[in-house]
């Protein structure tokens, strides 16, 4: 569909608005046309050339009310554009950040953070820039130059030509570099983002960098990539800056043929003095608005590149969707079933192979392998992070992809390896994993992942601030943190992906002793790097090259003597 097309359907809950901003223009723009008319034709012909003093005063009076009408309007139409432009950009935020939300985990994996911070930010103030302040105003000058032809027509036909000898190349010369210019900003833009990426990286990984001392390193990746973005920038700039110069050249050369050829009309006496001057205050009344256009269609071509940007982002369809025909997920009573799963991130490499699994309700399932075997994989299937490409998943005997996303994640109560906070209050963070709850559950939640002491340690208490991702908490109070969320949650399936993995060994005790209770009427599986934490788990599951390798107790697996009493034996060596 066409860029122009989809960004007007932006502008129609907004049409009557948009209506009363272009009759704003229109008298802006007739009252601009009517100056050159009064002083050429009124103040010379008929006022100085008769000595006319009752049209001198009309002629005074006119000019006054033109400037006040074109005043007005010109606040109204400012406005009320501005207001559209304003409301518009605000309506495609609202709608790309509701996209990213229903975008899947797949596509956060494949797109650097920096890029689509990019798109969204920095393409969107492009091109609210435009239509809040470029838009009308190109409207505004194009209506201006439509209107001094109709009036220098009217004037004189012949000495018009000179003019329209002039146009197409101006018309040319405008569209030519106006294409030029979309390229070029469409590849400044993928460069700042280039740059936000590296940008959201450092300050991600600072601690990494100072701690290996590659500062020098990150700087020198910085100024290379800022280096390009300059250079991209100028050769925009070039392309920009050679539009007005010659603007201005072809229409001093009508200018100029304009007098020689009006001057002679004049002596000859086939054209008045006022004319003649009234002619050449419309040329010169179009100059500024050609300018105009010509840089403020640069800007246009800029910001399409930035609509085209952003409207890429919103065509990405989420990869997990829900049938046409989803139907609630009644209260889950937990009975997990894995037939014949694979599953693969780029179609090419299988990450699970032909998993089949039951877990019972009130079930505690222990996934243990080695790194990147594809246990944190397994588990991100039964919430549909990801769908399998071959198999099917099913709770309590129905397939999950039949069921609403929302009414089957919010059953599920996950405690990720890479605990995330968000910028607010501890409360607030707890209270994530179900908004309505109580000050009284939180604390209560709180308690269970032995988190209260801590926070009542802090000097405001449940309503510190934990910072940007958490970074005012140690790593085990984040994770605690985290936990306090998952209980709080209530879920009828809960995922302990390396749950217990930054928490001191004394934390380590209580947090467990909490999780055992919690588990007790709940599906659990249970992602655990140190071993000695799942021996008490009801099964078993070690996988081995995507596939189930082994299966059953602590006890039976140590007795086969297989992968998994390896590494619990080399586990125990290392912690002895």
């Amino acid at each position: 569909m066409n860029i122009q097309y989809r960004l007007i359907k932006y502008l129609r809950p907004y049409l009557k608005t948009l209506i009363l901003a272009i009759v704003c223009t229109v008298f802006v723009t007739l009252s601009t046309l009517v100056l050159p008319w009064l002083l050429g034709k009124g103040l010379i012909d008929k006022v100085i050339v008769e000595k006319n003093l009752f049209l001198l005063n009309l002629v005074a009076i006119g000019v006054v009310a033109a400037v006040a009408i074109k005043g007005a309007f010109f606040y109204f139409q400012t406005y009320l554009t501005s207001f559209i432009g304003y409301k518009v950009v605000t309506d495609m935020r609202n709608q790309i950040f509701q996209h990213l939300q229903k975008l899947s985990l797949s596509f956060y994996k494949k797109r650097r953070t920096g890029e689509i911070m990019s798109r969204a930010v920095n393409d969107v103030n492009l091109l609210q820039n435009v239509l809040a302040n470029n838009i009308m105003r190109l409207v505004l000058n194009i209506l201006i130059v439509l209107g001094v032809f109709v009036f220098i027509f009217y004037i004189d036909w012949r000495l018009s030509f000179f003019v329209l000898a002039v146009f197409p190349f101006l018309i040319f010369v405008v569209r030519r570099v106006g294409s030029q210019i979309k390229d070029s900003s469409s590849l400044v833009q993928m460069k700042i983002a280039d740059i936000s990426s590296i940008l959201q990286e450092v300050i991600g990984g600072i601690e990494v960098i100072k701690s290996f001392t590659m500062e020098e390193h990150e700087v020198k990746k910085f100024q290379d990539q800022n280096l390009k973005n300059f250079r991209l920038n100028m050769k925009r700039t070039r392309i920009v800056a050679i539009l007005p110069p010659i603007v201005e050249v072809l229409t001093t050369l009508c200018l100029v043929a304009i007098l020689w050829y009006g001057g002679r009309e004049v002596i000859k006496g086939k054209l008045t003095i006022g004319e003649l001057i009234a002619f050449l205050g419309y040329i010169g009344l179009i100059i500024n608005p050609l300018n105009r256009i010509s840089r403020d269609y640069s800007q246009y071509q800029q910001a399409l590149a930035s609509t085209e940007r952003i409207f890429e982002l919103l065509d990405i369809e989420p990869e997990i969707k829900e049938s046409p025909g989803a139907i609630e997920m009644p209260r889950i009573e937990g009975y997990i079933k894995f037939e014949n799963v694979s599953f693969s991130y780029n179609e090419k490499e299988l990450v699970l192979e032909n998993i089949n699994l039951d877990l019972k309700p009130g079930e505690k399932l222990a996934l243990v392998g080695p790194s990147g075997v594809g246990k944190t994989t397994l588990v991100s299937l039964i919430p549909r992070f990801y769908d399998p490409i071959l198999g099917k998943i099913s709770i309590d005997k129905q397939d999950i992809r039949k069921v609403r996303l929302s009414t089957l994640r919010e059953q599920i109560g996950i405690v990720p390896q890479e605990t995330i906070l968000f910028s607010g209050s501890i409360k607030d963070n707890i209270a994530y994993g179900r908004m309505k709850a109580s000050d009284e559950e939180v604390v209560e939640a709180a308690k269970k992942a032995n988190a209260h002491n801590f926070i009542n340690s802090l000097p405001n208490g449940y309503e510190t601030e934990v910072g940007e991702r958490g970074v005012k908490l140690s790593g085990g109070e984040r994770q605690r943190i985290a936990i306090a969320r998952a209980i709080l949650r209530d879920p009828r399936i809960l995922i302990l992906d390396e749950a217990t993995s930054a928490v001191d060994t004394e934390a380590e005790v209580l947090i467990q002793e909490a999780l055992e209770k919690l588990m007790k009427s709940r599906t659990t599986i249970i992602i655990a790097h140190r071993l000695s934490t799942i021996v008490n788990a009801d099964r078993i599951v070690v996988l081995k090259g995507g596939k189930v390798g082994e299966a059953g107790s602590h006890e039976e697996l140590m007795i086969k003597n297989g992968l998994y009493a390896k590494l619990y034996k080399t586990q125990f060596r290392e912690e002895d």
